[in-house]
């Protein structure tokens, strides 16, 4: 299977700085070849004062890789930078690694002579209760950050907001499900828990009963010529009334790149009370970090286990089948979800093949496939530690 390695395994960077810009040079280890086939996003801690010092034009910062002879590519891999704090010059530079068989790379910074072309964007209703990330005429996702009126037909007490409403492959097409009328209480791409425990009293913020995500304040909401940007503050409210948890989220929506797409999906949680639990469904095996997918023709599920030894060791599950409705350039499609992250590939072109598009997902369940639990194991084996944690 083309998807049995995982795409998550770790990257080593490091950055040598020697007095000037045009000295930086980044080091990548990739010791288990994780980007041998597909581009996949990369980061390094920065201090751009050293960098760049009195020259701040981030959007042509690019980095150019070098050969072991030392010889550059003629192409330019465009940067994005993410300050730690509004205004700060300490933060991360992303950008998406090529692939390469190689398993040490460098690379060395450049300013380019134009800005970098920025195809992704973020826009907000007039409300500003949902975000809509494109990367030019294509879709790519939908937050809703606020609680957004239920489709016709279903019960007002459904509503809810704070989760991805619409997922999109990379050719346009649509992945996701939201409100399906066989279980309502569904989101497309969500991060919620069936047991919700305050005390002595269990509500299930899974299924909208007795505790709703609220939003506090979107943070960031940007786009770059490497990913958009949503950084959210929530609220989870215990009978709609007591703050109990605070959640920030954070989503990366990377550039299509090589027909491939990457979406980061970072969740903190922060109890705000005493005696809070979040879990599983007893006896259901769900919970936590889950997709739901549109109906999809040839549909096939397989599940995957991480080796013995790894760490975080993970399962999950891999969604496969074809999905209508994309409007790029005719194909086969791939898609998949991973540990807090969903990924889309897309074959290249064949003559007189369908516009439905084949997709892949795949799903994290947490430790060996049991639902995150928080703040400690208690009972259930596999279960999460700590105030937060990233889902």
């Amino acid at each position: 299977m083309p998807w049995a390695k995982s795409t998550f395994a770790a990257l080593a960077c490091g950055l040598a700085v020697v007095g000037q810009l045009e000295a930086a040079v980044i080091k990548v280890s990739d010791t288990q070849n994780v980007a041998d086939r597909n581009p996949v996003p990369v980061s390094v801690q920065v201090d751009l004062q050293t960098l760049l010092g009195e020259r701040t034009r981030l959007e042509r910062l690019a980095l150019v890789e070098v050969n072991a002879a030392g010889a550059e590519s003629a192409k330019a891999e465009p940067v994005q930078f993410e300050a730690d704090t509004a205004g700060s010059p300490r933060g991360t530079l992303w950008w998406l690694l090529p692939p390469s068989a190689a398993r040490e790379r460098r690379f060395k910074l450049h300013l380019l002579e134009q800005d970098n072309l920025a195809e992704l964007a973020v826009r907000a209703d007039p409300t500003r209760s949902f975000f809509d990330v494109s990367e030019g005429p294509l879709p790519v996702l939908r937050y809703n950050h606020g609680t957004v009126p239920v489709p016709a037909g279903i019960d007002t007490n459904y509503a809810r907001g704070d989760y991805i409403a619409l997922l999109f492959g990379p050719s346009g097409e649509l992945l996701t499900d939201d409100y399906p009328k066989d279980h309502p209480h569904h989101r497309a791409v969500s991060w919620s828990w069936p047991v919700t425990r305050w005390g002595d009293d269990v509500r299930d913020i899974w299924a909208v009963r007795g505790v709703w995500a609220r939003p506090v304040a979107m943070r960031r909401a940007e786009a770059g010529p490497v990913f958009a940007l949503l950084e959210a503050e929530s609220v989870w409210k215990w009978g709609d009334a007591t703050p109990i948890v605070r959640e920030e989220v954070v989503i990366r929506a990377f550039r299509r790149s090589g027909g491939d797409r990457f979406v980061d999906v970072e969740v903190r949680l922060t109890a705000l009370e005493e005696r809070v639990v979040i879990g599983g469904r007893p006896h259901g095996g769900y919970g936590g970090f889950g997709l739901r997918a549109q109906p999809a023709q040839q549909r096939k599920i397989t599940p995957f286990t991480d080796p013995p030894g790894a760490s975080p060791r993970r399962s999950w599950l891999d969604y496969s089948g074809i999905f209508s409705g994309g409007k790029g350039p005719p194909g086969p499609r791939t898609a998949r979800t991973g540990p807090g992250s969903t990924s889309s590939r897309s074959s290249p072109p064949q003559t007189g093949s369908p516009s439905p598009c084949g997709s892949r997902c795949r799903a994290t369940r947490g430790s060996l496939g049991r639902p995150p639990a928080w703040p400690a194991p208690r009972t259930r084996p596999g279960a999460c530690h700590g105030r937060s944690g990233d889902v």
